[in-house]
């Protein structure tokens, strides 16, 4: 649990801040997202959670739209209607991916006896979630109506998410170290 739960903090990380050299981005984002879906199996594999398994299936597509995305902006085709529809493509495969995550995680908690994990869990699934939608009503208003200040706030609550998100994945992943200095 303890190297899935890394990987998905690893991966996050690298997807929110991108390396850049200059112009060229040494770690683009669907790297981190690969990352992100190598953890996803890892935790799958460890406990058979369908919530785990459902979530590297929105992975594989989130990387897929990160990936094109890239590319997209390799070429500056940033402000056609392809690449608009993109963004709110492989954004709302980010938040079922990651709700789908916490899903699972709140469901291995309640059967492993980590209750208080699990209901601390339940409370951030639900702001996650709420934050997450409203978001992405903005972002669609910011892409339909172009507006400059509304999309500089959709870019920061959007890393703030994923923040919250590393946070989250930090405490999951130093519960299983804990587990594993003990035993």
């Amino acid at each position: 649990m303890y190297n899935g739960y890394n990987k998905i903090f690893w991966g996050i990380f690298i997807a929110t801040f991108n390396i850049k050299l200059g112009m060229i981005k040494i770690l683009p984002g669907f790297i981190g997202f690969m990352i992100i879906l190598s953890g996803m199996g890892s935790l799958y594999r460890h406990t058979h959670i369908e919530s785990f398994n459902r979530a590297k299936i929105f992975g594989i597509m989130t990387v897929i739209g990160t990936f094109i995305g890239f590319f997209l902006s390799i070429q500056a085709m940033r402000f056609s209607i392809f690449s608009q529809l993109l963004i709110v493509f492989y954004t709302v495969m980010e938040v079922i991916m990651f709700y789908k995550y916490i899903e699972g995680s709140i469901e291995y908690f309640n059967n492993n006896d980590y209750e208080e994990w699990a209901n601390e869990c339940i409370k951030k699934l639900r702001f996650y979630t709420v934050v997450s939608i409203t978001n992405l009503i903005l972002l669609n208003f910011t892409l339909m109506f172009n507006i400059t200040y509304l999309h500089i706030l959709v870019g920061i609550i959007f890393i703030v998410l994923r923040i919250y998100l590393m946070v989250m994945t930090y405490g999951f992943r130093n519960t299983f170290d804990k587990d594993l200095k003990k035993g």
